[in-house]
């Protein structure tokens, strides 16, 4: 676990908790603990509102070649669906914490002036996917033969395209959202441990 320098010195109360990670890093995990254990509503997910994985992959291989620039990416809503949940607890002597769940951290522009904690879990490229991949096949495995059938030609797709596009897409994630993270969390071990950390943070910066 790391510490950057922290930007909300001067904000002792921690109104949105951003959560980002790789794809299979175990953001929604995280994110679900922590809202729980701060005793709030369950997380706001960018997941829910981003059109980004709607699109191709020649038109995500041309955003990496266009530069990645993240406020390319469409999440309509997301922004005032924020700022709606921030103002809801404006009045409140100390407002529990908004769990973000958001990939982009601070590299959206349309939310990173909210975030006041941006966690980031960190874990390596290769153990995401595996724990992608681990995923993907606990939902075939419960599927019927023929849905499983479909299931696979899907997966056989995303990992034609994961050593080229996708996995560019990821490096992009990690260099440009990580080095804006408040605190770097060591994804690899378990939630609890995680949720701890994140809690200890917050007491020491925001208590």
């Amino acid at each position: 676990m790391t510490h950057a320098p922290s930007r909300n010195a001067d904000r002792p109360v921690c109104r949105v908790v951003a959560v980002a990670a790789p794809i299979g890093g175990g953001k929604s995990a995280l994110a679900d603990g922590l809202a729980a254990a701060l005793g709030g509503a369950p997380p706001l997910r960018f997941d829910d509102y981003e059109h980004a994985t709607r699109q191709s992959v020649d038109a995500l291989g041309a955003w990496l070649a266009a530069g990645a620039d993240f406020d390319r990416l469409q999440a309509p809503g997301l922004a005032n669906a924020l700022h709606a949940l921030r103002a809801v607890g404006d009045d409140a002597p100390v407002p529990t914490p908004i769990v973000f769940e958001m990939p982009l951290g601070r590299a959206w522009t349309a939310t990173a002036a909210d975030i006041d904690l941006l966690v980031w879990v960190d874990v390596p490229l290769d153990i995401a996917l595996a724990r992608r991949l681990r995923d993907i096949c606990a939902g075939l495995l419960r599927r019927d033969a023929a849905d499983m059938r479909n299931g696979v030609a899907w997966l056989h797709d995303y990992l034609s395209h994961y050593g080229g596009v996708l996995h560019g897409v990821l490096q992009a994630q990690q260099q440009t959202v990580r080095p804006q993270a408040d605190l770097v969390l060591d994804g690899r071990h378990d939630v609890g441990t995680l949720v701890g950390q994140v809690r200890a943070f917050m007491a020491r910066h925001h208590g």
